[in-house]
């Protein structure tokens, strides 16, 4: 279906159906349950560390929701934003989104300190850190895919051999 600028975005069912698009869903859904156990287990508590980790959660799911539904609406492809280079700015997104998630595993092992254990710390930050640990491998796979398509996508430039040895450009 052609776009023209009127009506609903077409829809990209091959990006969904991607590994990319997978991951991104996965990434997603592990964002929304971190902010929910966060926001659940810091309330009652006055748990500090559990409020970064609800807010940087949430940070990440608006910038992966973001970064999805371009992709899925194929908002990339129009014509307005063409020359942005979308495999670097999904690149930098899923590195700077494994940062995060590396903060909040952090903050999750600040939150469980040994001599500490109380119930309250057990059921809150040990499945914040198992999803930490899932999220952090989950971005790692997408940083290591958005890198290969960004070099894929600008490929470095070659001299042919006949201008190589004479070291003059072309039509000069």
């Amino acid at each position: 279906m052609e776009q023209n600028g009127w009506g609903p975005p077409a829809v990209d069912l091959n990006f969904l159906k991607s590994g990319l698009g997978v991951l991104k869903l996965v990434q997603m859904v592990l964002s929304l349950a971190g902010f929910i156990i966060a926001e659940v287990t810091a309330s009652p508590y006055n748990w500090e560390q559990m409020k970064a980790f609800e807010w940087i959660s949430l940070t990440i799911f608006i910038l992966t929701l973001a970064v999805f539904t371009t992709f899925l609406a194929s908002w990339h492809k129009t014509e307005a934003v063409v020359r942005v280079n979308w495999p670097l700015v999904d690149f930098v997104h899923s590195g700077l989104c494994f940062l995060l998630w590396a903060v909040n595993f952090i903050l999750t092992m600040a939150a469980m300190p040994l001599r500490h254990w109380r119930w309250y710390r057990v059921y809150g930050a040990l499945p914040c850190m198992i999803l930490a640990i899932i999220s952090l491998v989950t971005f790692w796979a997408t940083v290591r895919m958005s890198y290969r398509r960004w070099h894929l996508f600008s490929p470095t430039p070659t001299i042919p051999y006949h201008y190589q040895h004479l070291g003059t450009e072309p039509y000069s």
